[in-house]
């Protein structure tokens, strides 16, 4: 199965703007916390798989610019796990915004999308998960465990269950839960360097989404389930 065939259980989001691409994992829906089996609450995804989006317009209409002052790695490193790297910056704060978006669209859509979220942390990758795949593919080695960053150095540690990858894993999908707790739901998707995830675990209330900003750079959420709902999928 390739990857477009993997959007049973979640999407991926590729755009091109000036240069960049994103891509964000969501699952297409999720229960969003222990409810009454009577009236269970459902957040429901809606958004077309792996389709291609137009770069953004300004009002004229010509192409959106980047910022000028946009750059790479903007931020220090606080903490080290010897495969993440945090830093410290409030990612709510509309001037941190300003310095990890690459243009005003951008973010005017992460100012919004403040109102679903608790927290916005960036966090760095340097290896990256195609580096460890291709390493798994070479050895004839599958991939068995997998760790995510959560927030302010904590990590997760994930059992995979099931790996889906093309162009000799340079692009790819990984499906796991948390180590002992088998009714979660985490998701990975990659493309070289870029990477996005979504981890859901109602028995302990993680509900964690991260997008790609750059390669080796993770924008990680801290999501309200009870608010971050439909038409919320990451990147416009």
């Amino acid at each position: 199965m390739g990857i477009i065939g993997a959007v049973v259980l979640f999407f991926i989001v590729a755009r091109q703007d000036r240069g960049h691409k994103t891509i964000s994992a969501v699952p297409t829906n999720f229960y969003a916390k222990p409810a009454p089996a009577t009236n269970p609450v459902l957040i429901t995804i809606v958004q077309p798989a792996a389709v291609p989006v137009a770069s953004p317009k300004d009002t004229d209409g010509s192409p959106l610019s980047e910022f000028s002052w946009f750059q790479l790695h903007p931020f220090k490193v606080t903490q080290s796990s010897g495969v993440y790297e945090w830093t410290v910056e409030d990612g709510k704060d509309t001037n941190v915004i300003r310095q990890l978006a690459h243009n005003e669209l951008e973010y005017q859509r992460m100012v919004n999308e403040n109102n679903t979220i608790y927290r916005r942390q960036l966090v760095y990758h340097p290896e990256g998960f195609a580096q460890l795949v291709q390493q798994a593919l070479q050895s004839c080695q599958g991939i068995r465990q997998l760790t995510l960053p959560a927030l302010d150095g904590q990590e997760l540690q994930v059992v995979v269950t099931k790996t889906d990858f093309d162009n000799g894993g340079e692009q790819g999908v990984l499906y796991g839960k948390l180590t002992g707790d088998p009714d979660s739901l985490v998701t990975v998707a990659f493309v070289n360097s870029r990477e996005a995830f979504t981890v859901i675990s109602r028995q302990n209330q993680t509900y964690l989404q991260a997008e790609a900003r750059e390669p080796g750079e993770l924008l990680v959420k801290k999501i309200n389930p009870n608010t971050y709902g439909t038409g919320v999928c990451g990147n416009p």
